[in-house]
């Protein structure tokens, strides 16, 4: 199985006021994909995943596949 692992950072608050202090919450999530689909995974959090997350505040810090095993 190959991983996927996608950092994100859900942010509240407008930001209009920059000495504003603005709570964050990181949030760490680790996808598994059967041999062979990986890049189908990849696919979806290109076409639709990042949508998702946008539309609910999320914004995404990194996208990590493993070298090996």
């Amino acid at each position: 199985m190959m991983s996927l692992i996608c950092a994100t950072l859900a942010m509240s608050g407008s930001g209009a006021a920059v000495e504003k202090v603005v709570p964050r919450c990181f949030e760490l999530r680790i996808y598994y994909a059967n041999e062979g689909k990986l890049e189908a995974l990849k696919a979806r959090f290109r076409e639709h995943t990042t949508k998702l997350f946008t539309s609910h505040g999320m914004k995404r810090c990194a996208y990590f596949t493993p070298l090996e095993g």
